[in-house]
């Protein structure tokens, strides 16, 4: 007597795997190359798409982490974002730099590993067309972050948004007194504004600088206990200020 056929293994790396190995593909090809090369600027003398990718901040090696600090991220993402409003290779570039906070994305909004590959799905759909409509002069700065964050939001607030449930009610209930609405205390918005910043993927070690200086910590007790300089200190502390008000006004 046969056994019962075992549940199929869930391929949640099935699409990395495919993007990867067509990325691998595409940075090589001579023709991809020529047509990179054609948009000038710093990428004339290219030969690989993996060397703009590192201009973008993506960093494989040592390596490539030394040659992104020589370029703004930000201004060469920002370029890409023009140009893929009609050239999908650049728009494909764009993809390949938000693949691994996609993929966080994911992992992070399934529930178990057999959601995972509909997560991917819904997030690699998503990023198209957030790639496309993506606004650099309203959102010019931390371009990946904002990114990733629309398309989390897209991919799985906003639907969830859109469906309302009207059950009816009998007429006497209309005649009580509704409840005084809650109101929030400051550290009670803050901690739930950290909480959803966390979730959109802003880097902890800024979250856990946020919660020092709102608990009263000064930027000198922190340049001192972290060994830098106070300055230091408030330039992280104007960084993640305004990364957390781009995550409220997203929320809004």
């Amino acid at each position: 007597m046969s056994s019962a056929p075992s549940s199929p293994r869930p391929s949640s790396r099935s699409l990395i795997i495919r993007l990867q190995q067509e990325w691998d593909r595409v940075s090589r090809s001579p023709r991809s190359i020529r047509r990179a090369q054609a948009w000038g600027w710093r990428f004339e003398h290219v030969e690989s798409l993996d060397e703009i990718l590192a201009m973008t901040g993506y960093s494989r090696t040592p390596v490539d982490r030394a040659a992104a600090r020589l370029i703004d991220g930000d201004e060469v993402l920002g370029l890409l974002v023009e140009l893929a409003r009609t050239d999908e290779l650049a728009g494909r570039l764009l993809l390949q730099r938000l693949l691994p906070g996609m993929c966080t994305t994911a992992r992070r909004r399934s529930r178990n590993p057999w959601d995972l590959d509909a997560a991917l799905d819904e997030v690699v759909a998503t990023a198209w067309s957030t790639i496309r409509n993506y606004s650099v002069d309203r959102k010019p700065h931390f371009i990946v972050p904002n990114m990733l964050r629309d398309i989390e939001y897209r991919a799985f607030v906003q639907p969830g948004r859109r469906r309302a449930t009207f059950i009816p009610q009998p007429g006497h209930t209309f005649d009580r007194t509704a409840s005084p609405p809650t109101v929030l205390s400051a550290a009670e918005e803050l901690a739930e504004l950290l909480d959803i910043a966390e979730r959109s993927g802003i880097d902890s070690a800024d979250l856990d600088l946020a919660r020092r200086l709102a608990s009263g910590q000064s930027t000198a007790e922190l340049a001192v206990e972290c060994r830098v300089t106070d300055r230091t200190i408030r330039n992280r502390r104007d960084t993640v200020t305004y990364r957390l008000r781009q995550v409220a006004l997203a929320c809004a």
